[in-house]
């Protein structure tokens, strides 16, 4: 990775020791072409205070390939199956090199039915109905939090899309809120810390619950902010299954063809711990989305 001028400095530098690296999305905030953003055009906020960028770089420039995890929650509705084809269609158009993994949560735990692969057909291919039952389901976030935490290790730049309902059935409805839910925060801070931006796809499931149109606006709202805080995007349509995933997916896919990596050193920490992170640009009609927070190790 080359290293590019830090804001403000003359030319380039040595590589600062203590560095933190952060996947950025570059999003328009109106339909049109999206720009190419430089470092110089780059602001970087710790905890309100300014920090300097030590490198910004297109994720598809990363010697590493995208590892892409798809994760369909067990309790959702068999007729998300009816999406499948727009699924198979989207790896398609994924980057060069992207490794698929296809992966069922039940029970606040997964089962991988095909590993990271290149081959979109075997990853097509894994793609089955879910079971379609509150009894399937269990902790969603602790589903999300187990596949972090196994997550390889080897340095890949990674992404996740979550099919969800976005229920939490171990806790009550006041815990289920998207502000309360301690089990949510915890697959927020994995997230954050791993560097795994989360994309998710409300699909509606347990239909034992269906009648409680409370619980999937809480839902919805635990997976828009699993999304927002980890520089993702969550996607819904009312409280419904979407009739067509296809939309959303190209917008997922337009999102990863405008990634970058951003390298910048943060303030020197006593201890390691999570910051507040804001990442901005002046660019006219340009929106870059990035973590709400950052996973800053001690120092020494």
């Amino acid at each position: 990775m080359s290293v590019l001028p830090t804001l403000g400095a003359g030319g380039p530098g040595p590589t600062p020791t203590n560095t933190v690296q952060v996947t950025v999305t570059v999003r328009t905030r109106k339909p049109g072409a999206i720009p190419v953003v430089t470092p110089d055009d780059v602001r970087v906020y710790e905890d309100n205070k300014s920090r300097p960028v030590v490198s910004w770089v297109p994720a598809t420039a990363q010697s590493g390939p995208l590892d892409l995890t798809i994760l369909v929650d067990n309790s959702i509705g068999d007729n998300v199956s009816l999406q499948f084809n727009d699924l198979a269609d989207f790896f398609q158009t994924l980057p060069a090199g992207t490794r698929v993994q296809v992966v069922y949560a039940s029970h606040g735990g997964n089962r991988v039915v095909q590993d990271f692969t290149s081959d979109y057909r075997l990853a097509a291919k894994a793609l089955r109905l879910p079971v379609g039952s509150a009894m399937a389901g269990g902790s969603i976030y602790e589903s999300v939090a187990d596949l972090l935490k196994n997550w390889p290790r080897d340095g890949n730049r990674r992404g996740l899309l979550l099919i969800s309902d976005g229920i939490d059935v171990n806790q009550g409805f006041e815990q289920s809120q998207p502000a309360l839910n301690s089990e949510l925060q915890h697959a927020i801070d994995l997230a954050q810390s791993a560097n795994v931006p989360i994309y998710t796809i409300f699909a509606r499931g347990a239909r034992s619950l269906e009648r409680d149109e409370s619980l999937f606006i809480n839902g919805q709202g635990c997976l828009s902010r699993l999304a927002s805080e980890t520089g993702g995007q969550s996607y819904f349509q009312g409280t419904r299954t979407p009739v067509a995933f296809a939309p959303f997916l190209n917008q997922f896919a337009n999102d990863l063809g405008h990634q970058y990596v951003l390298t910048f050193q943060p303030l020197p920490a006593s201890k390691a711990g999570y910051h507040q992170l804001r990442v901005t640009t002046e660019i006219p009609g340009v929106h870059l989305s990035a973590p709400a927070r950052v996973f800053v190790p001690h120092a020494g």
